[in-house]
């Protein structure tokens, strides 16, 4: 109980939540859609999205006013809303591109490597993000734990060099991507945290409606036998959940707790994405076990509440001012 008090249990459960759904979709698509690919990668994203914002805007309906807020964000943050859409986009067409070069874990490491990034990146844009001994030690055991994550996921023997190269590239672009939209909604939407399902949701909505303009430009669009029980299911799930609901506690956690804190969460997700493959789909690898243990000792520690160090940090910000 003495260690858990040093950790913000609002902060432990949204992560919770966080990780379990933003660690179902590769499983999803791999049961229902990803196995007969039945449906585009922009397009899929698209369906994603849309089904994530048509959740909230149901959510939403049953507030008072809720066009009203809806119409007032968007006129005032209507560039904010379009930039960090196209972050979204951007990811989407990161991801789903890669997998047609690597592996889906492989992109899914790649993805959820942005956390380094924001760290790297977030103290030189807010006041509030720092740097720290104890933060840069558990980020490099993240770091490192990401890495023999990834190096047990890939398939170098069997793999074309020049889709082994444009695969990781696409990955690695959807990490950028992702660390982007992380900082540019804190820089954005810091002051509006009673606002999180609103921005969420137009900023799922503008991205789709992104994604569905480019699919129809160059993608087929799938066969109306695409749409499966089973395709529909999994489309569901992973929009209300790893859209919807998910990306709504991520903004939170970015206002409350800042995007560093926010995003080394996701160090954790692909060690939970390997534990579903292990219990659903049978696949199952040591090192990137070993790998995920490690991910989980990095995010442990950059979580930690040192009342010293908080106390420091507190003093050097007011010193600052």
């Amino acid at each position: 109980m003495i260690i858990f008090s040093r950790y913000d249990l609002r902060f432990l459960l949204y992560s919770a939540v966080i990780i379990v759904l933003w660690s179902t979709p590769p499983l999803i698509s791999k049961l229902w859609v990803g196995t007969t690919q039945e449906f585009p990668g922009l397009y899929f994203g698209f369906l994603r999205y849309f089904v994530g914002a048509i959740t909230l805007f149901i959510i939403l309906s049953f507030r008072k006013k809720t066009h009203q807020s809806l119409w007032r964000l968007f006129k005032q943050s209507k560039f904010h809303i379009f930039l960090s859409s196209l972050w979204l986009s951007l990811m989407i067409f990161g991801q789903n591109f890669s997998v047609l070069f690597i592996l889906g874990s492989s992109s899914s490491i790649l993805l959820n490597f942005n956390p380094s990034i924001i760290y790297l990146l977030a103290p030189l844009i807010f006041q509030d993000e720092y740097y720290s001994k104890k933060r840069s030690l558990g980020f490099l055991l993240s770091s490192t734990g990401v890495i023999i994550v990834f190096i047990a996921s890939i398939d170098i023997i069997n793999s074309n060099l020049v889709a082994f190269i444009i695969g990781n590239s696409l990955g690695f672009l959807s990490g950028v991507a992702w660390a982007g939209y992380s900082l540019t909604i804190k820089y954005f939407f810091q002051q509006k945290d009673e606002l999180s399902s609103e921005i969420t949701s137009l900023n799922l909505f503008a991205s789709a409606v992104t994604l569905i303009l480019v699919s129809l430009i160059f993608e087929t669009p799938p066969s109306p036998e695409s749409y499966s029980i089973e395709s529909i299911w999994g489309i569901l799930v992973i929009g209300v959940g790893a859209a919807a609901i998910a990306f709504t506690l991520y903004l939170r956690l970015i206002q409350e707790y800042g995007a560093t804190e926010a995003g080394n969460i996701q160090f954790l997700i692909p060690i939970m994405s390997l534990i579903l493959a292990w219990v659903f789909l049978k696949e199952f690898s040591f090192f990137a076990i070993i790998g995920g243990i490690i991910c989980a000792l990095g995010v442990a520690i950059v979580s930690y509440k040192d009342d010293k160090s908080t106390d420091i940090h507190t003093q050097e910000n007011s010193f600052s001012k």
